[in-house]
């Protein structure tokens, strides 16, 4: 962090009020939560790499650790098994459900009028 930038901003009267009971400057303050701000954005692959460069590992090596099923992922996993089966029956449902509308609806049709030939039109 060489050049530097000035940086004004209005802030409420309790956080000016929080800073002079601090005792340490604004800049340091307000670099310091920009920065733990911008650090609490960072991807976590960002992060993970992060730890594996500080990990006393042996450089080269890398490290699997096996995945570790815990009792919520268990949990979720046949939630979601559960609700695709429920989701299922709702769809053979509806598919019923259309087929008897379109036999409903070839009942509740008008029967087709009696077609006379053109010689008995008048009678």
């Amino acid at each position: 962090m060489g050049e530097k930038k000035q940086l004004n901003v209005r802030i409420p009267l309790e956080l000016q009020e929080e800073i002079e009971k601090s005792g340490r400057s604004k800049v340091d303050i307000v670099i310091e939560a920009l920065e733990l701000y911008f650090n609490s954005k960072k991807p976590k692959e960002a992060l993970k790499e992060e730890i594996q460069a500080e990990s006393p590992a042996s450089p080269g090596s890398v490290s699997k650790l096996p995945p570790v099923e815990s009792d919520e992922m268990n949990r979720m996993k046949k939630e979601v098994d559960f609700l695709r089966t429920k989701i299922d029956d709702l769809l053979k449902l509806l598919h019923q459900e259309q087929v008897l509308h379109i036999q409903t609806q070839r009942m509740l049709s008008p029967p087709q009028p009696e077609t006379k030939k053109w010689w008995q039109f008048w009678a």
